[in-house]
C-alpha cells in the first residue's frame, strides 16, 4: 500500500488520501474483471494491483495481449479513481499512471527475518522459488529484494503455462531442482496454493501463517505449521533425518 499512498499525494486536493488508495484498488479490480484476458489471468496468478506496475514482458499469445492492453488498463484505472472524486483530468491519470508504476519498481521491502533464514539455507540445501503472477513484475521483485542468487531455478507461472496450485508448477521446479517430491519441502503462506500445491504433488508442506490466520480450507492440512521462519530449524532437522531413514537401501 505504500506506493499507492505515496501516489496519493499527488493529488493536490483535499481529498482524504486513504479513501482515494481504497478507490483506486476497486477501480482497478473492477476494470480488470472487464478485460478480456481476464480467464487468463485469474489461471495465472496476475492480480489488478499488479497490471498496475507490470508491462508483461515475456513471449506468447497472452502476453503479448495483455502487453497492449497495459497503458490503456492503467490510465483507465487511474482516470475512474479520479472521477469518483469529481477531478476530471487525462493528463493527472497519466502521471498518476507513471508515478505509481515508477514508485512501486523501487519498493521491495522483505520481512525481517527472510535474509536470516536464507542465508542460513545456502549451501545446505537446493533452493527453488515458485511464483504466480506477470514475469517482469515478479523479477523484479526478486532482483529488488536481492534473492536471485538464492535459487537453484525460478519457476514463474506466466513464463511456464502453469500456476499454484497445479502440480505441474511443483514438478517443473522439482525437475529443475533434480528433486524427488519425498526429498522436498514447500514453504509457503498460501493454504490454497502453496500447501494445497505441494499437498498434491506429494511434497511435504509447511504453512507460514504469520498473522495466525484460521484454516478456511478444511480439506488442506499443512504438515506443519509456523508463524516465523526460525521455526524452520527444528522441521528440517527431523526431515532430514526421517529422508535419510526413507531413502536407506
Amino acid at each position: 500500500m505504500k506506493a499507492f499512498r505515496q501516489t496519493a499525494l499527488q493529488v493536490n486536493t483535499g481529498i482524504d488520501r486513504e479513501a482515494f488508495v481504497k478507490a483506486v484498488t476497486e477501480e482497478a479490480k473492477k476494470h480488470w474483471y472487464e478485460l478480456p484476458t481476464i480467464d487468463y489471468c485469474v489461471k495465472m496468478g496476475i492480480s489488478s494491483w499488479e497490471a498496475l506496475w507490470a508491462n508483461f514482458e515475456g513471449a506468447g499469445q497472452h502476453l503479448n495481449m495483455l502487453s497492449g492492453l497495459a497503458h490503456e488498463y492503467r490510465i483507465e484505472t487511474w482516470k475512474r479513481t479520479l472521477m469518483r472524486f469529481n477531478i476530471g483530468s487525462d493528463s493527472l491519470a497519466e502521471e498518476l499512471a507513471e508515478s505509481f508504476m515508477q514508485t512501486r519498481s523501487c519498493i521491495h521491502e522483505l520481512y525481517d527475518d527472510t535474509l536470516d533464514c536464507l542465508n542460513k539455507l545456502d549451501g545446505k540445501y537446493s533452493l527453488g522459488l515458485i511464483t504466480n503472477g506477470p514475469p517482469d513484475v515478479q523479477r523484479k521483485k526478486i532482483k529488488g529484494g536481492k534473492l536471485s542468487h538464492f535459487f537453484k531455478t525460478i519457476v514463474i507461472s506466466a513464463e511456464y503455462g502453469f500456476a499454484k496450485p497445479d502440480p505441474r508448477i511443483f514438478k517443473k521446479a522439482l525437475l529443475d531442482l533434480g528433486c524427488d517430491p519425498k526429498e522436498a519441502i514447500m514453504i509457503g503462506d498460501s493454504l490454497k496454493n502453496d500447501i494445497g500445491g505441494a499437498r498434491d504433488t506429494g511434497i511435504t508442506s509447511v504453512w507460514l501463517n504469520r498473522n495466525h490466520k484460521s484454516n478456511n480450507y478444511p480439506d488442506i492440512i499443512p504438515d506443519f505449521e509456523i508463524t516465523k521462519l526460525k521455526h524452520l530449524e527444528g522441521i528440517l532437522k527431523n526431515f532430514n533425518r526421517e529422508t535419510e531413514e526413507r531413502f536407506l537401501p
